[in-house]
């Protein structure tokens, strides 16, 4: 939610691209202090923090770049696409991890939250790549 409303007052000033490239390399910033071998739990606790803060303006500003992106024509459509496909992954993703982190083990966590900062940045960057 933070990363959200931060990401309203600078997403007019930024843009969309730039504000979810920031978005993901502040959420890799806080993998970086998750994954540090320290005794303590406040490197981790502010990396979650900080990787929530990363993820928050990444799916308002895909669906703010759709009419763009698409056209005004099939931007309802693809929004449409973009939800269902939001709603599925909130759906089945807890489940996938907690199946995987019971072979596992918690510590897989880290790894599962880079996996994916991985996977959603390089496939915006193919689309941008795309789109041009």
């Amino acid at each position: 939610m933070i990363g959200r409303l931060i990401s309203g007052f600078v997403s007019d000033r930024l843009g969309d691209r730039r504000l979810i490239r920031i978005g993901l390399l502040t959420e890799l910033f806080g993998l970086v202090f998750i994954f540090l071998p320290v005794q303590h739990y406040l490197a981790a606790a502010f990396g979650f923090v900080m990787a929530g803060i990363g993820m928050g303006p990444v799916y308002p500003a895909v669906q703010h770049m759709t009419p763009k992106n698409f056209g005004k024509k099939y931007s309802a459509a693809v929004i449409g696409l973009q939800m269902a496909a939001a709603y599925i992954g909130t759906t089945f993703m807890p489940m996938a991890f907690g199946q995987l982190q019971q072979r596992t083990g918690i510590g897989i966590m880290p790894y599962f939250l880079l996996v994916f900062a991985l996977l959603t940045g390089g496939f915006l960057e193919c689309s941008y790549r795309k789109i041009k």
